[in-house]
């Protein structure tokens, strides 16, 4: 675990070299470029806004109004833990000739995939906070200061992403089907995350109220929801249960990556 977290302060430089040629490279012979980071962002919750305001317009959905906006709140923190994961799960497999090299460090390789989508993640949030801002023009009671805890909660999420995309992206070299059960495990996972509904909204339903609250996800959303939709600064528990389960997966990722560094050569 230790031995990890040095070697990315050690080659930071080359993380983030290794982050600008990926994010260069996604967009290589794209017309827009790096446009496409806030494009995607923004036509994303024009969709949303539309279809939740005009074609389905779901009421009041327990103060959700916008409804698009709660929506964003707490989806684009879940795209950026989800594409993190599953890209880092196969950036081993991927670039199993850069491992092969004795001076390589491999636990670059996830990282980059969690960094890359880390910025685009950060240049969705402008969107948001503006569309948040405009919709308190208008009058809904969305957004506030609560906004500026913002940079401490990305960076208590760091540690799970990163955890997962290290852990997986070890297991994902010795066993191939870990790529799929992955895949649905997230799917599954999306919807037991209180990101379409509130969490009170399912209290009625004690069991799946539990399986919701009980997901280690569920306090991070619960974070990004209050100080960007609700306007509210994240109760302490929040923070301790984001610190807790930061920590736990970032040790566990870390200690399996760092189990398996001998072997991944020859399984890659």
């Amino acid at each position: 675990m230790f031995r990890v977290a040095y070697q990315l302060f050690r080659f930071r430089g080359l993380l983030a070299t290794l982050t600008s040629r990926e994010l260069k490279a996604r967009y290589r012979g794209s017309v827009l470029g790096f446009f496409w980071s806030l494009a995607n962002p923004l036509l994303l919750l024009a969709v949303y806004t539309f279809v939740f305001s005009v074609v389905f317009k779901p009421g009041d959905r327990g103060g959700m109004t916008p409804y698009a906006l709660f929506l964003v709140s707490g989806l684009f923190p879940w795209i950026w833990t989800s594409a993190s994961t599953l890209e880092g799960a196969r950036s081993l497999v991927t670039n199993s000739g850069l491992i092969r090299k004795a001076v390589f460090p491999a636990e670059l390789l996830p990282l980059v995939s969690v960094f890359s989508n880390l910025v685009h993640f950060l240049f969705a949030l402008p969107i948001v906070v503006t569309a948040l801002v405009a919709g308190r023009l208008l009058g809904y009671p969305v957004g506030g200061v609560a906004a500026l805890v913002l940079p401490a909660i990305i960076l208590i999420h760091l540690p799970l992403v990163a955890g997962l995309a290290l852990g997986f992206s070890a297991l994902t070299v010795h066993f191939k089907d870990v790529r799929d059960l992955l895949a649905n495990l997230l799917t599954l996972m999306f919807f037991l995350t209180p990101i379409l509904f509130p969490l009170n909204s399912i209290r009625h339903l004690a069991p799946v109220w539990w399986a919701v609250r009980l997901n280690p996800f569920t306090p991070y959303i619960l974070s990004y929801q209050e100080a960007l939709f609700w306007g509210r600064f994240p109760e302490p528990t929040l923070w301790l249960q984001m610190a807790i389960v930061s920590l736990v997966a970032w040790s566990l990722g870390a200690g399996l990556f760092e189990r398996l560094r001998e072997t991944l050569v020859e399984a890659a």
